[in-house]
């Protein structure tokens, strides 16, 4: 009895393990089919976003319209304006440019909260909150951030480093359309938690063909004012991400365990 006791909790610690690693991994990114649209001054630009989620970069799994609270287009005017995914498909955007410039897209998915626990024996899953249930093994609330920079035409790049308010955000410091040496180029990036810099945080990068999975090509940590400086060392799409995991605040205490957030962001290299 003891061993069977054992047995079966050694074995829904290992399938939690891996839930939680798959449920780490699976993160969100906006991709776009052209970073670089040329500009004209007649017709302007265009270019197409659509959503990354999932463990395989640039594309994975698919996602709907409704996942998603808030994306916003900011212009090299820093005008801002809101943008509607297309319903059906990876949850696509078709965008046209009137400036010439450096624009940013900041997207936020919907938060969500996970639990498992344990009914008669058995190990059970689901989307919601731990409130009301018993044999509680593990509790989540998450939410995804993420932002893209599109390169349009050759204009100025004065919101580069705009501060959306995304509870977890990825602030580029360095414009990677201005880094020639895409042989070891570096660019700096600036980590923040409710708008303050986070120390000591990995951050990590990776170009896209780099790897199948979450491996990256570049990992590196922020120092005490927040400021990650990551090796830029191979032309194409790069994704840069980071990942928040604490026990669960005041806010959350009676829903949840832990609190999880992410955020991406995606430019390209030429």
């Amino acid at each position: 009895m003891s061993f069977n006791k054992s047995l079966s909790t050694t074995l829904i610690t290992a399938l939690l393990c891996g839930v939680t690693a798959v449920a780490s991994a699976h993160t969100l990114w906006v991709n776009c089919t052209d970073y670089t649209p040329a500009f004209s001054e007649k017709s302007g630009a265009k270019t197409k976003i659509y959503m990354g989620w999932g463990h395989h970069f640039p594309v994975d799994s698919y996602v709907k319209a409704s996942d998603f609270t808030d994306i916003t287009l900011l212009a090299p005017s820093k005008k801002a304006e809101k943008l509607t995914l297309e319903t059906t498909g990876f949850g696509a955007k078709e965008i046209k440019f009137g400036e010439n410039g450096l624009y940013v897209v900041a997207v936020t998915r919907k938060d969500a909260y996970n639990t498992s626990y344990l009914e008669n024996g058995k190990l059970k899953m689901i989307k919601g909150t731990k409130e009301g249930l018993e044999n509680v093994i593990g509790s989540t609330y998450s939410q995804q951030f993420a932002k893209s920079l599109i390169n349009v035409g050759a204009g100025e790049a004065k919101n580069l480093s705009h501060v959306f308010g995304q509870k977890l955000e990825i602030i580029p410091l360095t414009n990677p359309y201005e880094i020639t040496n895409n042989r070891g180029g570096t660019m700096k990036v600036k980590v923040l938690f409710n708008g303050k810099p986070v120390q000591h945080k990995k951050v990590f990068a990776m170009y896209e063909g780099y790897s199948n999975d979450d491996a990256a090509s570049c990992t590196v940590s922020t120092d005490a004012k927040g400021v990650a400086e990551l090796r830029i060392d191979h032309w194409g799409t790069w994704v840069v991400k980071t990942k928040m995991e604490l026990p669960a605040t005041k806010e959350f205490a009676n829903k949840v365990n832990q609190e999880n957030y992410f955020a991406s962001l995606t430019f390209n290299i030429q």
